[in-house]
């Protein structure tokens, strides 16, 4: 029977060449995309070969309309799918601070939310076929980020974080995941949008680089057509997780978890001609703000800045959670030294009200009233088969540890640009390395993970230092079983029994959680705060695996230790 396959973005650029190469090879291709209407994939171009190619117009971030255009396709194979190409992407470029909120979230709609709504809905049928595969198209910026492209780069980081935790999960249940990784390529993401930004303001040197950059990139750019090439020999079987297509992507894909971040950054920014960073001061009259300090890493993070000499601003989403890390100062003898405010990271007219708050001491304390600092570190946990997971569930995982983190960083900015501070994000070892049943939490920190590589180079020249706390499994609030999905008598249960069996043994022996408050306290102390550091024994191995260590070799020493 003739092989069926789903390409997202088909109606031009990679997209629409994949789809008629994979037709020429005789494969049956329903190409969605919002144009799908206007391409021109027609019959003729095909004749001869044995293959077609079905236009269907449907919007990827549509979570209900992409289930009912998968449900056509499956019905008429009989419930069966041999393949989903997830392709449909979009290129946001500017300065972050300057790019409007409603585009930076598209970005992540279109390029990681559409290849999930996309996947999920196949992966019966996937499971129900043999040999079936799920390909993601990635992008260069998925491997290192770029200057100017802060969310393009953190959709991208986390496109590659969720496929990377699917591979593992989809292995046992013969279904292969691979993510194709091309170097810039000519297609109409280049012409789709404008750099945001103001050419007169504060980014406006970073604004110009990223310019001329993209002028010099368009002008090696590679073919659609040959990144095609490389993307049908993945979907008919080619093994393997990553293939990097053109020069730049090989370059940054042997680089990847060799060459150290430091290192790293100069390379780039010294490539792309941006503005190399200037030295952030080491304020200690001023005010640093936590999210998420109900519990945890952050509340035991404000008790270790306040012990430190900090002024501290703590902030929860729900103030009447606020008894423990109320107790705990005042057990230290730290309670003049933080003020406690209410900020819901999801919530815009929570973070306006919040940092309205914070501009009041401005004007009451002067310098000493002013933001220094800013600890990204309010997040949730959903658990699962990623089938299996509620979306709902993976909503509310991407709103809190990503979009969240987004939202009050870019409130923050204006506030430390004209003097200089520093953010420290806390992300996960999972930012780190793929896991099974973990693919919506890895997203969310691999995205964050990219963000704030991209976002070091825009904010460095103006003295704002970045850095990303990776910890690994600490025993704190967050393991809940509520956090936990998946039926131990479905498709995924030996991985639901043996990975909820497995984390808790790596929570129990994570350890004390101070030592990830600690790393974060230092990061406000040191000269040059490292932009990447691991804590705990788990995240430092995860740390040196990285980028060196083979999928297939990850895949069976994870087998060996799960069980």
């Amino acid at each position: 029977p003739m092989r069926t396959a789903i390409v997202t973005g088909a109606a031009g650029g990679i997209g629409e060449a994949l789809a008629l190469d994979l037709a020429r090879w005789g494969w049956r291709v329903v190409g969605f995309d919002l144009t799908a209407g206007d391409a021109p994939l027609l019959p003729s171009d095909l004749a001869g070969f044995g293959g077609s190619v079905e236009p269907v117009a449907v919007d990827v971030t549509d979570r209900r309309a992409v289930d009912e255009a998968v449900a056509r396709v499956v019905a008429s194979t009989g419930g069966t799918l041999d393949a989903v190409v997830a392709n449909a992407g979009i290129r946001v470029a500017g300065a972050f601070e300057e790019t409007p909120v409603a585009d930076l979230r598209q970005t992540f709609d279109v390029n990681l939310c559409g290849a999930m709504h996309v996947t999920r809905a196949a992966l019966p049928a996937l499971r129900a076929t043999k040999g079936s595969r799920v390909v993601v198209s990635s992008s260069v910026g998925g491997l290192s980020a770029l200057p100017g492209l802060a969310a393009y780069c953190g959709s991208k980081w986390a496109l590659e974080g969720w496929a990377e935790s699917l591979a593992h999960e989809m292995a046992p249940l013969g279904v292969s995941v691979a993510i194709v990784e091309p170097a810039s390529v000519r297609t109409g993401l280049w012409d789709a949008g404008s750099v945001h930004g103001d050419p007169d303001g504060p980014y406006a040197s970073m604004l110009q680089a990223l310019e001329e950059g993209d002028s010099r990139a368009w002008a090696r750019a590679l073919d659609p057509n040959s990144v095609s090439a490389t993307m049908v020999s993945v979907v008919e079987g080619r093994r393997g997780l990553r293939h990097p297509i053109g020069l730049t992507a090989r370059a940054r894909f042997a680089a990847r978890g060799v060459v150290p971040a430091g290192v790293h950054r100069r390379l780039i920014g010294r490539l792309t001609r941006h503005d190399p960073p200037v030295s952030s001061p080491r304020n200690q009259d001023g005010v640093i703000l936590v999210t998420g300090c109900s519990s945890g890493f952050g509340l035991l993070t404000v008790v270790e800045l306040a012990r430190r000499g900090r002024r501290v601003a703590a902030s929860m989403r729900d103030l009447s959670r606020r008894g423990p890390l109320d107790s705990a100062l005042a057990e230290a003898g730290l309670s003049d030294r933080v003020e406690v405010l209410q900020l819901d990271v999801t919530d815009p007219d929570s973070i306006d009200e919040a940092f309205a708050r914070a501009d009041s001491w401005v004007r009451l304390a002067g310098d000493a009233g002013r933001l220094v600092g800013l600890v990204n570190n309010a997040g949730t946990l959903a658990v699962g088969p990623f089938e299996e997971l509620p979306p709902s569930a993976v909503h509310r995982v991407l709103d809190t540890n990503l979009h969240g983190t987004l939202a009050v960083t870019r409130a923050a900015l204006p506030r430390m640009r004209g003097h200089g501070g520093r953010i420290v994000c806390v992300t996960s070892s999972a930012a780190l390395g793929g896991l099974p049943t973990w693919s919506a939490y890895a997203a969310s920190k691999w995205g964050v993970e990219g963000w704030a590589e991209s976002l070091a180079f825009e904010v460095g020249p103006h003295g704002i230092d970045v850095a990303l706390v990776e910890p690994g499994a600490f025993p704190t609030g967050v393991w809940t079983k509520a956090a936990r999905y998946g039926s131990p008598d479905g498709p995924y249960g030996p991985t639901v029994v043996d990975m909820e069996a497995a984390d808790h043994r790596a929570a129990q022996s994570g350890g004390d959680p101070v030592a990830v408050a600690r790393v974060v306290a230092r990061a406000f102390n040191g000269r040059h705060p490292p932009f990447r550091r691991p804590v705990g024994r788990g995240a430092w191995l995860r740390w040196v695996a990285r980028g060196v260590v083979p999928f297939g070799v990850q895949r069976r020493l994870l087998a060996r230790v799960v069980g």
